[in-house]
């Protein structure tokens, strides 16, 4: 891979002979390479390195995550599949899970509450007490 300045170079070289096969056998690289780099400058203008355009695209917009964070804002209690469903979102929990964590908001698993389970065992052994 060649570094930018080598890039500048090559393309230049090419503008002078206008022959890509001796530009291609000096720098070490394919013709394709001096022609692609060619159009690309024509194009851009640069013929710097595109490194924002690599790896995996994001699945959530900004514009999804400030209606997630709204979304938790009204409702701090919502769980993350009313999330996906209210904001009818296209992705996986664990996508919305992730954000929301990021955002600084504490992920909880429902469960229930002393109060609300059945114990009945407990009721048992009062019985047995009394």
């Amino acid at each position: 891979m060649l570094h930018n300045e080598a890039r500048e170079l090559l393309v230049k070289a090419y503008e002078k002979t206008e022959n890509a096969k001796e530009v291609a056998e000096c720098f070490g690289v394919d013709t394709s390479t001096v022609y692609r780099l060619y159009r690309q400058k024509k194009a851009t203008g640069s013929v710097k390195l595109k490194t924002n355009k690599r790896g995996r695209k994001l699945s959530l917009s900004s514009e999804d995550l400030s209606n997630i964070d709204k979304a938790i804002q009204k409702q701090p209690d919502i769980t993350i599949e009313e999330i996906i469903e209210k904001l009818d979102l296209h992705v996986t929990n664990e996508t919305v899970r992730k954000a929301v964590i990021k955002m600084g908001y504490v992920y909880k698993k429902k469960f229930l509450y002393t109060s609300e389970r059945e114990r009945p065992r407990c009721e048992r052994k009062k019985k047995k007490l009394d």
